[in-house]
């Protein structure tokens, strides 16, 4: 009995040491978005709610890298990265999102894109142009609308890493 209590103290210690270990050094989250020096430029226009409608850009937009991934079930393989920081100009607030593109297509198939801390999306995204030569997403008077019936015009460019997987 005695042996049994040392030995779950033992590996309780060796769990809590390497949580440790791993939070001291950022935790094992390669999802958080990184300072790219990147530059992101975002306008909203014709907000049916206050406060949307504006500039948001930023010479340094935090992104991740671009990942291929083949999830479980009826969803496709996509190419997915995260972003944020893409400061409002002359006001409080960011941008932020997550994009997802199937590899080798030249537009967007599901994004989820922040402003002022609401979530926005689509139901189609066909319109929205994936451009690997520049490694950008750019969108043109693209409507989205969040889940409270708030809709805005969105222009501008996300940026992307470079470096991507094949087909990304």
């Amino acid at each position: 009995m005695k042996n049994n209590i040392i030995s779950k103290t033992w590996a309780c210690l060796a769990v809590t040491a390497a949580a440790l270990t791993l939070t001291a050094c950022g935790g094992g989250n390669d999802d958080d978005p990184e300072p790219s020096e990147r530059t992101g430029v975002l306008t909203v226009t014709s907000a049916t709610a206050p406060g949307f409608d504006g500039v948001y850009g930023d010479g340094n937009v935090n992104l991740t890298d671009v990942d291929k991934k083949n999830p479980v079930g009826s969803y496709p393989e996509v190419c997915t990265f995260k972003f944020d920081g893409i400061n409002r100009v002359a006001g409080s607030g960011q941008a932020s999102g997550d994009v997802r593109y199937r590899p080798d297509s030249a537009v967007v198939y599901e994004a989820f894109i922040s402003f002022m801390g609401s979530e926005f999306g689509a139901s189609d995204w066909g319109d929205v142009q994936v451009v690997r030569s520049t490694d950008r997403i750019r969108l043109v008077n693209k409507v989205l609308e969040n889940d409270q019936g708030v809709r805005i015009t969105v222009s501008g460019v996300i940026p992307m890493r470079g470096n991507r997987p094949g087909g990304c």
